[in-house]
């Protein structure tokens, strides 16, 4: 049972005065592309990936600011990019306080503090949260009120401020760093019981959590005052939050607060060495300039089988070819609890295959919309082939779109909470978002 409401009820009720209406829901909204740039899915998501940022930070309703977190599995860096509604980011009204951009002058850093839900963002293969599909989203999320938080997997910063300072990069599988920020995010939100005993992680009361040798019952209200965290996964981050979902939802270990999720572009089944031309040399370029540009910290790494297979992940023309090199070396975690952290597969079939989140969507125990594109000219083929996965599970909603490209339904910005029309290049409506 979620003890969460969604944000809006998928149909609303409206009272003329004689007898109550249905109102157009979500689920039977028209969404509408704009013409040009919307219905040619390369165009679109060329769009998505670019236009889509440029759009004026408005200092007067949000704040973004940015936050470093450290993973305890292995001390690796994770940069968090905030934007938070003004009207909940400072302590007070003091409006030189709401200016300072410094994240331990707002609340969403201390425990037991945020009370308003929160969306948080895992980017695509080679991207970071400064691409145009995430500031867009995240400007919704807080046009609505809502805290975004874009997630830039390891090594991935796009402002080059924070570099890698492990030998491990991010891959398809690996929940872990998901998993210690979701457990960070948790703490933060406000609840009644006063926030969560780290020691024996159970829910304590304010008076427990002073007193360890308290031996007073657990509280069985469980509610949260603030959340719920919804996880949106784009692409490979989309592949990630499912196989997370899938993995906490099979034992039972899912936090509370994750009130649902959605995976955009999700191919469900990975396997780098089926994508064609010329998308299998473009994706490896990627990835090897990831490599390049945290080439100091890989460098510290002086095992030789380890070097051997970056110079060889260099040197491969594909990407499939690329994960077959580099698999002995990429970080996985287990997927039963405590989830430790391992190190390396056997080959680049053995990491596809473990990394597939079509293995776990059957498990999914909270509400996951899986959005996917007619003409994704990357990944549509293998969801597709893999979409009976999601048809078995009822927690998943699955949604076809006639066009949209690759993560290129964000060409045309949604509305605001204001109403009106998208901002896309020529009028389309992005609504898809609600």
């Amino acid at each position: 049972d979620c003890p969460f409401p969604p944000p809006r009820p998928l149909f609303d009720d409206i009272t003329d005065g004689k007898a109550n209406k249905m109102k157009e829901g979500i689920f039977s909204r028209t969404v509408k592309p704009s013409l040009f740039i919307g219905t040619r899915g390369i165009v679109a998501s060329t769009a998505a990936y670019a236009l889509g940022s440029k759009q004026s930070d408005d200092a007067k309703k949000v704040k973004r600011v940015r936050e470093v977190m450290k993973m305890g599995a292995d001390g690796a860096l994770i940069v968090l990019d905030w934007e938070v509604p003004l009207d909940i980011s400072s302590t007070n009204n003091n409006s030189n306080n709401a200016a300072n951009s410094s994240i331990e002058n707002i609340d969403i850093y201390k425990p037991n503090s945020i009370t308003k839900p929160i969306i948080l963002l895992l980017h695509g293969m080679n991207n970071d949260s400064t691409f145009g599909y995430i500031r867009s989203m995240m400007r919704t999320a807080t046009d609505r009120g809502w805290i975004a938080v874009g997630m830039n997997l390891r090594g991935q910063d796009g402002l080059h401020q924070v570099k890698n300072t492990t030998p491990r990069g991010y891959n398809a599988g690996y929940t872990g760093d998901l998993r210690g920020v979701v457990e960070q995010l948790e703490y933060r939100l406000k609840r009644r019981s006063g926030g969560i005993n780290r020691k024996s992680g159970k829910r304590t009361t304010l008076n427990n959590a002073r007193d360890s040798n308290s031996n007073d019952e657990e509280e069985e209200d469980d509610d949260y005052i603030g959340g719920p965290i919804y996880l949106l996964g784009y692409s490979l981050g989309a592949n990630i939050v499912t196989k997370y979902l899938g993995e906490e939802s099979l034992h039972g270990t899912l936090p509370k607060c994750i009130g649902g999720g959605a995976a955009m572009g999700n191919p469900l089944h990975i396997h780098s060495g089926t994508i064609a031309f010329p998308w299998n040399m473009l994706l490896g370029a990627g990835v090897k300039r990831s490599i390049l540009q945290n080439a100091t910290s890989l460098r510290k790494h002086h095992e030789p089988g380890f070097q051997h297979a970056m110079k060889k992940a260099l040197l491969a023309p594909t990407i499939g070819k690329l994960d077959d090199a580099a698999a002995p070396y990429l970080i996985r975690n287990d997927s039963y609890p405590p989830y430790a952290t391992r190190i390396g597969f056997k080959d680049g079939e053995e990491y596809w295959w473990e990394s597939s989140s079509h293995r776990y969507v059957g498990h999914v125990s909270v509400p996951l919309l899986k959005i996917s594109a007619q003409d994704d000219f990357l990944v549509f083929g293998q969801f597709q082939r893999k979409l009976n996965h999601c048809l078995e599970n009822p927690n998943v909603v699955v949604v076809k779109t006639r066009c949209g490209g690759h993560l290129g339904w964000q060409e045309s910005p949604p509305p605001s909470s204001g109403g009106g029309e998208g901002g896309g290049l020529l009028g389309g409506s992005g609504s898809w978002s609600d």
